[in-house]
């Protein structure tokens, strides 16, 4: 259970009015909640990626399209994240909420709000590797790899709370 507290209490720490999904009428304010910070983190990487861009085009660096399908990727992203339909059809209008499927949501929640940060976190470093073209060709690909993830971990996230 520890490690469930200390994932609910980081979450509660991050996540402004973030509730853990203990009370029933709060469970789709704090879906959005979470969604909401993931939404925020990654438009502020976009925004850093969209510096670095206007960088790399005046350097003629060899990463512009690569880091525009990044752009491309994040605003895509953040979309599905911040409009997903609240709660999730169905999933929140139970009269039973499990246990279980709430600490899988809270650890996925955790899971994407550090995911978002370390993207965030990724992106900007990228303004400072504009003049090393090996080391940003390494930072784009694993910024791709970290929005790949993050879509997976939604993916995960999305078929706890439809009850897949």
């Amino acid at each position: 259970m520890g490690k469930e507290t200390n994932l609910l209490e980081k979450l509660e720490l991050i996540v402004p009015g973030f509730h853990g999904y203990k009370k029933k009428e709060l469970l789709r304010e704090d879906d959005r909640l979470v969604r909401r910070k993931v939404a925020d983190l990654l438009i502020q990487a976009r925004k850093e990626i969209e510096r670095t861009l206007q960088r790399c085009a005046m350097v003629s660096c060899s990463q512009l399209v690569a880091m525009d399908s990044l752009r491309k990727k994040l605003v895509g992203l953040e979309g599905r994240v911040r409009h997903a339909e609240v709660g999730y059809a169905g999933y929140f209008d139970r009269i039973k909420v499990r246990e279980r499927e709430i600490e899988s949501l809270i650890e996925y929640d955790a899971k994407m709000i550090g995911l978002a940060e370390e993207i965030l976190n990724k992106a900007k470093s990228l303004g400072g590797e504009v003049v090393n073209p090996q080391a940003l060709g390494l930072s784009v690909l694993e910024l791709d790899d970290k929005l790949r993830t993050l879509e997976e971990t939604l993916d995960k996230r999305m078929s706890v709370v439809v009850g897949e």
